[in-house]
């Protein structure tokens, strides 16, 4: 059950919102296409999907989708957060496929990214599975962000929102499960992942600052490299159908 409005709203901020059963977002269909083939924790950046008409940046539509109430008491429930994140982000596809025709293919392109490392000495966290299939990552008053046995796919997601469109790949060999505490450093603020986002590179300063918290306080680095990366091409795209 989804429901597809076009947004009137002159310049409207972008979000997306997964709760429970419920999908809500404001956004162009290009965000919404990155946001449904991106991972738990960042969607894919600009450079990462090519081809479509010009409307898809420019129109932004309301979406709210429902899963059915019966599916939730017979199966979502039995699921942990980052699996029904995985199956909500599945409907959005399956959505974006049926009301708007959307048909893509996978290029891999080797593209400028940042991979997180392990700095000299070792990371300064341990592993702790206790709550992984509850596992969280939220902030407090102070700006420091929390994260209870979960995977370092969110320090990299994190990385990589702070510095703007630029992926941040996780190449410390670590795979487990981890709680830790971090305070990310005051950055310039990054290109903006908003409606019609570019993909501009993150200054030296921005990332110097932000690799050298990653070192002090988790054991962990940034470094520039190149790497082949999974993109998608848009092959064919309509507006939208009615609800």
């Amino acid at each position: 059950m989804a429901s597809i409005k076009m947004n009137t709203i002159p310049r409207p901020i972008p979000i997306d919102t997964y709760y429970g059963n419920r999908f809500v977002a404001t956004n162009t269909t290009y965000g919404l296409i990155r946001l449904a083939y991106g991972d738990n924790y960042s969607p894919l950046k600009p450079d990462q999907v090519s081809g479509g008409p010009d409307w898809i940046k420019s129109e932004v539509l309301d979406i709210e989708a429902k899963v059915d109430d019966s599916l939730v008491e017979r199966e979502w429930k039995k699921l942990s957060y980052d699996e029904r994140h995985k199956q909500a982000m599945l409907m959005l596809r399956s959505l974006l496929a049926d009301r708007f025709k959307l048909n893509v293919r996978h290029e891999t392109k080797v593209l400028p990214v940042y991979v997180l490392l392990l700095a000299e000495g070792g990371p300064k966290f341990s592993e702790d599975d206790t709550q992984a299939k509850n596992w969280r990552v939220e902030g407090h008053g102070s700006g420091e962000i929390e994260a209870v046995s979960a995977d370092l796919g969110w320090v990299a997601g994190l990385a990589s929102g702070l510095l703007g469109n630029r992926i941040v790949l996780n190449k410390t060999g670590l795979h487990g499960h981890y709680s830790m505490t971090f305070q990310p450093p005051p950055l310039k603020p990054a290109a903006s992942d908003d409606l019609s986002a570019g993909s501009a590179a993150p200054s030296d300063s921005s990332v110097s600052l932000l690799s050298a918290a990653l070192e002090k306080q988790l054991g962990l680095r940034l470094e520039s490299t190149t790497a082949p990366v999974d993109t998608i091409v848009i092959e064919n795209i309509e507006q939208p159908t009615g609800n």
